[in-house]
């Protein structure tokens, strides 16, 4: 499967499991100067940033592996952009990593609640 197709068919998958579990979704693909968060969920009164991992298949490394320090960072600061612009001043706030294994067969979803702070 080509790799951009990859990547959108796991952010589906992981917009499907948030949903399915009581969370609204608010955005995807958002968008600003300091980056891009793959999905903004909120459930109550918690707005989660998602990034989504999405990999054919297992590899030595797991795909929260790619959310480096320095990727950690981009995602805070779009985050502060998303809350600032969209008044969400008052919520608390988690950043979730979901890792997205075989998407296009059988596929394996596991989430990672505050993955970082």
């Amino acid at each position: 499967m080509e790799k951009r197709l990859t990547g959108k068919t796991g952010e589906i998958l992981v917009c499907r499991h948030y949903l399915k579990n009581g969370y609204a979704i608010l955005d995807t693909n958002y968008r600003c100067r300091f980056g891009e968060i793959d999905i903004v969920a909120k459930k109550e009164d918690t707005i989660v940033f998602i990034e989504v991992k999405t990999r054919e298949k297992q590899t030595d490394y797991t795909a929260k592996d790619a959310v480096t320090p320095a990727k950690q960072q981009r995602l805070k600061s779009t985050a502060l952009m998303y809350i600032s612009s969209n008044k969400f001043d008052d919520e608390f706030v988690r950043f979730d990593v979901a890792e997205v294994y075989s998407p296009s067969s059988n596929p394996t979803i596991n989430i990672i609640e505050n993955a970082f702070e």
